[in-house]
């Protein structure tokens, strides 16, 4: 998440040392009850008090909120601009005074990996918690996401690849295998 790009040389030299050693486990807070990943309908905002941003909403489907030590939380800080315009991005340590995590959701498959509610109720932030730039959010996540879409997509593919090969072995093994199922295949 923390590319050149985006991220401050503080930004890197805080988290990457971290999050390469897997002392720091990340998560980004994109979608809300209610808006889905509709990322123009972003309710979350953060709003400039002083120096600091102080963060208030929810989000919901958060994978590894659970077990996150740092989230990247989508939050609107232009109300008076369009949907995408005015989001930004802001680093969250899960210690922060008003973060709270919610229930870990029950779903069909990937169960080691958690799915959660975050909540955040008046989260202050310093404004140097900003990733990337100010307003320019919803930009940032339409180019990380494409680039996260077609891994998911490479693995999925993969995955049925995977799938069809074992059921093909599987079935010819039924029809070059005797057994007592032979006289029920003809």
């Amino acid at each position: 998440c923390i590319r050149d790009s985006y991220g401050t040389q503080s930004q890197k030299q805080t988290y990457l040392p971290k999050m390469v050693g897997g002392d720091c486990i990340g998560a980004v807070a994109m979608t809300e009850p209610g808006t889905g990943s509709d990322l123009q309908g972003v309710r979350t905002s953060a709003k400039r008090d002083g120096d600091d941003y102080v963060i208030n909403g929810s989000k919901t489907f958060i994978t590894n909120g659970q077990h996150c030590d740092l989230i990247i939380v989508v939050a609107r800080t232009n109300l008076d601009v369009p949907g995408a315009k005015g989001t930004t991005l802001f680093m969250v340590d899960s210690d922060a005074p008003g973060f709270q995590r919610g229930r870990n959701l029950e779903k069909i498959g990937l169960h080691a990996s958690d799915t959660s509610e975050l909540f955040f109720e008046d989260v202050r932030v310093p404004a140097s918690a900003i990733l990337g730039e100010l307003d320019c959010g919803f930009a940032v996540l339409m180019g990380e996401l494409q680039r996260e879409r077609l891994a998911l997509a490479i693995g999925a593919v993969a995955a049925a690849e995977g799938i069809l090969k074992s059921t093909i072995e599987y079935t010819c093994l039924l029809y070059t295998s005797p057994s007592p199922r032979d006289g029920l295949l003809s």
